[in-house]
Order: C-alpha cells, then sequence, then structure tokens
C-alpha cells in the first residue's frame, strides 16, 4: 500500500504523474485517492494520517525551468484506430458533407439571393462528428450550439470592427469572443472558432446575411450534420461506436 502511495507524485502545479501517465488537473482527484489509501493503511495500523502530507511536491529549481517543464512530452501517441472506424468515419463524412453541399448549390445558390449552407469549418465538424463521435466536444449542444454563438461573435465583430476596415481586430475579437460565448453555453466546439473567423474574413456574400449567417448555416446546417451523424454512427455493428454520449448540455438538466 505505501508503495502504491509512495508512485504517485506531483511533476508540475495543475498535473500529476502516476506510474509515468500523466493527468492534467487531477490533483483534487489524486489528492482524494491517496487520502483513502492512508486511510485503510491507517486503520490496519492502527495509525493517524493527519498528520502525513498527502503528496510529495517537486519544486521546481526556477520558475522559468517550471514553465519549460510543460513543454516536455506527457503521453504515448494514441493507437491506430480499426479498418472499421477508419470506414464508417469515411462514410460519415462523406454523406454528411454531401448533404450540405447539395443543399448549398442545388437549393441555395439556385433558389435565393444569398443563403448559404456551408462554410469551412464544417469540414472540421465532420472530424469531430464522425472520426470522434464520443468526445465531448463533437456532442450535438456543442455542434449547434458552438456554432450559432460563434457565428453571433463573428457577426458582432464585423459590424463593429470589420466594416470599418480594421480586419485584424475584427478577426482576433471574432474567434476570442466565440470561445467566451462557448465557454458560457457549455458549448466548446472547435470549428466554431472557424465559423466566428470566417464571418469577418470570408466573401461579400456571408457579410450581406448579417445575422441571418446564424441560421444559414451555423445553426440550420450543423443540425442536419447531427441528424446524419445520428444515422450513420449508430448503423456500426461495433457496439462501442455509438452518437450521441449526451443531450445534456448541463448536469442539473
Amino acid at each position: 500500500m505505501t508503495k502504491a502511495i509512495e508512485e504517485v507524485r506531483t511533476i508540475v502545479e495543475g498535473g500529476v504523474e502516476v506510474n509515468g501517465k500523466y493527468y492534467h488537473d487531477a490533483m483534487p482527484h489524486v489528492q482524494e485517492l491517496i487520502y483513502l489509501l492512508r486511510k485503510i493503511e491507517a486503520s490496519n495500523e492502527n495509525e493517524s494520517i493527519e498528520s502525513q502530507p498527502l503528496m510529495r511536491k517537486k519544486e521546481p529549481d526556477n520558475h522559468l525551468a517550471a514553465y519549460f517543464n510543460r513543454w516536455r512530452h506527457k503521453r504515448d501517441a494514441p493507437a491506430l484506430v480499426s479498418t472499421n472506424v477508419v470506414i464508417w468515419s469515411w462514410i460519415g463524412s462523406f454523406l454528411g458533407i454531401a448533404l450540405l453541399c447539395y443543399i448549398h448549390y442545388e437549393i441555395c445558390l439556385a433558389y435565393t439571393q444569398n443563403l448559404i449552407f456551408i462554410v469551412g469549418s464544417f469540414g472540421a465538424q465532420a472530424v469531430l462528428l464522425f472520426a470522434a463521435p464520443k468526445a465531448p466536444l463533437a456532442q450535438p449542444w456543442n455542434a449547434v450550439v458552438g456554432n450559432g454563438v460563434s457565428a453571433f461573435a463573428g457577426i458582432c465583430s464585423w459590424h463593429l470592427v470589420g466594416d470599418g476596415g480594421v480586419m485584424w481586430l475584427a478577426s482576433a475579437l471574432a474567434v476570442s469572443f466565440a470561445i467566451v460565448f462557448m465557454h458560457w453555453t457549455n458549448s466548446l466546439h472547435p470549428p466554431g472558432g472557424a465559423t466566428a473567423l470566417i464571418a469577418v474574413m470570408e466573401m461579400n456574400r456571408v457579410h450581406d446575411l448579417g445575422f441571418l449567417y446564424i441560421l444559414f448555416p451555423a445553426v440550420f446546417a450543423s443540425m442536419a450534420h447531427v441528424v446524419v451523424a445520428l444515422f450513420v454512427n449508430n448503423l456500426s455493428s461495433d457496439k462501442k461506436r455509438s452518437y450521441p454520449m449526451t443531450w445534456k448540455p448541463f448536469n442539473w438538466i
């Protein structure tokens, strides 16, 4: 028991290393685990655990060394996925992008003045929905709401700053505020950053949409993409491949 406890050690603030594996921001959980281990050990040996330090801290030589120590390699590279995963990822991404592009080219561009149904960020969204469907950032709430609030951040930044010609500032504000809004709504979704940036930097057709860009394509196209993910990701014979992992944006719902 004591040996198991001693194998757990801190290496840098905010991270722990257990038997050579690095876990970020796991300090509270590891401390609780060690406390329980020592409590069991103490109950067997009739000794107190209150005065014993939970963890041995590794003090950095200096702040600069501690900073660059965070750059070091912390985990092994992920193993290659199975052929089954590759095939279903291809099928899902093909069908998802095909649907969005069909609606975009054959309906929006053909029959409307300015509506669009796909921008570059949906390529990144396809990677999440079909290659990493279990990822927290790939869940339906994240895909739809994350893209929606990011589009709002991008359009606001364009109207406030970008339309006046300060493109570098508008671009930076769009992405940074998109991240803030996604954090606030618990809808972090990496393609959202691209959705916000596109609202500032993309063609006049996007600028002409104004706040309609939030719906076309950010929200509605994301909803269509999620529907494809729901059907395709659950067709695989692999029971481990399922989607979604959660419908809830917050635990209290």
